[in-house]
């Protein structure tokens, strides 16, 4: 009993060291995500962080793995409710425009995530991981082709209308996004 109840503690200071390494990447970047800021920001001890990760990187990419988890299973929630492809295109340009997600989170999450795997090679599998998410729930309403066309003009516009002060339009996403999937 008190075994599991250890257990059971162990995996909630590990949940709450990740979701505080999360937050840090989002609010400022995961250069910033020291051992020292996230034990602080997880009310835990810098020691308890090495206690329960190997790495920064570690923890790194569990939040990572985390978040890319918990976007994908909205996103995958909402195409899988879509009845049809009108429905289905309609999920992707919500997507688009932050429906699933705080577009600005998802955004910083999406940029620090590609950052981290271009300088840790070693973690390019959370990036094909996330992408593959993405285009398996696609593939509830389109092929494999046009499910990696969708997911390229979903990365493109998302980040186009982030980064611009003038966004392209909802109804310039949808003309293009039927354009695609006809």
């Amino acid at each position: 009993m008190a075994r599991d109840r250890h257990l059971a503690q162990a995996a909630d200071t590990r949940q709450l060291i990740i979701d505080a390494a999360l937050e840090i990447i989002v609010s400022a970047g995961a250069a910033q995500a020291t051992a020292r800021r996230i034990a602080e920001a997880a009310g835990v001890s810098p020691g308890t962080i090495t206690y329960h990760f190997a790495s920064i990187n570690d923890i790194l990419a569990q939040a990572f793995a985390k978040m890319s988890a918990d976007i994908a299973a909205a996103f995958t929630a909402r195409l899988k409710a879509a009845p049809d492809l009108a429905a289905a295109r309609e999920t992707v340009v919500d997507l688009i425009y932050g429906a699933v997600s705080p577009l600005s989170k998802q955004m910083m999450f999406s940029f620090e995530l590609y950052t981290f795997v271009s300088r840790n090679p070693e973690y390019r599998g959370l990036a094909e991981e996330w992408m593959e998410r993405s285009r398996t729930a696609l593939q509830l309403h389109f092929d494999l082709p046009t499910a990696k066309a969708v997911d390229a003009l979903l990365e493109g516009f998302t980040i186009h209308n982030f980064l611009n002060r003038e966004h392209v339009s909802r109804d310039d996403v949808a003309r293009a996004l039927s354009a695609l999937t006809r």
